[in-house]
């Protein structure tokens, strides 16, 4: 009963304090945020170099793509406008845990973003990176069949939606 006791009053002086520091000090705090993965065991992960060299690497050790449902294969491509006409320069194939240069056949989804990203697309900022490209309208989506069919199997990587405009 004492230890109940202790734990609310503990509860509300911590509640009570968030609203009177973001009430004077006009610090905004987020109910729903979350700490990227890592950052709360202390293991943040480092920032990365990327070019296309390292990218497959790099991906495949990414949680989108750890994420992606079995059989699922998602194609991601990068392309530049340097001649006034989209040019596409690499073409990588993700499947779960693993990626590798190419372009695959029967992609389930296809993923084209502006080469001028890369660089960006480090283990910090994946998914503002791709939220950026897609509000400056350099990311497309495409997928074969039905807009129901793909989200129904690809409903596993919903917590990477928001990215995608989803």
């Amino acid at each position: 009963m004492k230890k109940e006791a202790v734990f609310w009053i503990l509860a509300i002086l911590i509640i009570s304090g968030m609203f009177i520091f973001s009430s004077e000090d006009g610090l905004q705090i987020n109910p729903n945020a979350k700490l990227p993965t890592g950052l709360a065991t202390g293991n943040a992960p480092k920032p990365v170099d990327l070019n296309y060299n390292n990218l497959a690497l790099f991906l495949s050790k990414t949680q989108f793509v750890e994420d992606i449902p079995k059989n699922s294969i998602i194609s991601i491509k990068f392309y530049n406008f340097n001649s006034g006409e989209r040019q596409l320069e690499k073409s990588f194939i993700l499947k779960k845990g693993e990626v590798h240069e190419g372009t695959p056949d029967n992609e389930d989804l296809v993923i084209l973003i502006h080469s001028k990203y890369i660089q960006e697309l480090n283990t910090l900022n994946f998914c503002s990176t791709i939220s950026k490209a897609r509000n400056n309208g350099d990311l497309g989506i495409e997928y074969g069949g039905s807009e129901v069919g793909i989200l129904w199997k690809f409903r596993s990587m919903k917590k990477h939606s928001e990215c995608f405009g989803f």
